[in-house]
């Protein structure tokens, strides 16, 4: 049997190295690698529609490549960046003598969360980014609800408050 994993759970975005250092930090005291869970952050249809309004002025203002780019999603050069910083995250992790998975989903983050669990039996723990608590999609009723049925321990956390000086 291999190396017990502790599952970290963040968004594939700009806030992906949030968190990381505790995840890194604990994993090497528990003695386990990291399996990073990247969850696609749900969209409203607000924000949709902000797309499509923005994509629509480009448009008549014949900037039809720059509206092509807001109506994929991430420009090029964002998704680059992206690839780039989980890259350093990586290498991070290496240096640090830490094993790192990186596993997508398409699905919204418990139930993400609870599939990855039931076709992985090596995670020992799971943690979730900063990201994932504060933003407001994870609320604490699912928070509850991955708690009762995930049968792992679930830890949470929070960015420090800025002291006032």
């Amino acid at each position: 049997m291999g190396k017990r994993q502790l599952l970290f759970v963040t968004y594939g975005g700009e806030n992906l190295e949030e968190g990381v250092s505790y995840a890194i930090e604990l994993a090497k005291a528990m003695y386990e690698d990291i399996t990073l869970l990247l969850v696609k952050k749900p969209t409203n249809l607000m924000d949709k529609l902000g797309n499509l309004m923005t994509a629509v002025s480009f448009a008549e203002a014949d900037e039809h490549e720059t509206a092509r780019e807001i109506m994929a999603g991430d420009s090029i050069e964002k998704q680059a960046g992206y690839e780039g910083k989980l890259a350093e995250l990586t290498a991070r992790c290496k240096q640090e003598g830490i094993s790192v998975n990186v596993q997508r989903t398409d699905l919204d983050t418990v139930s993400g969360i609870r599939s990855y669990l039931k076709n992985n039996s090596g995670i020992d723990k799971v943690v979730l980014s900063p990201v994932m608590t504060e933003s407001g999609i994870v609320t604490s009723k699912d928070l509850n609800r991955l708690v009762r049925t995930a049968s792992r321990p679930i830890v949470t956390m929070t960015r420090q408050a800025a002291a006032v000086a």
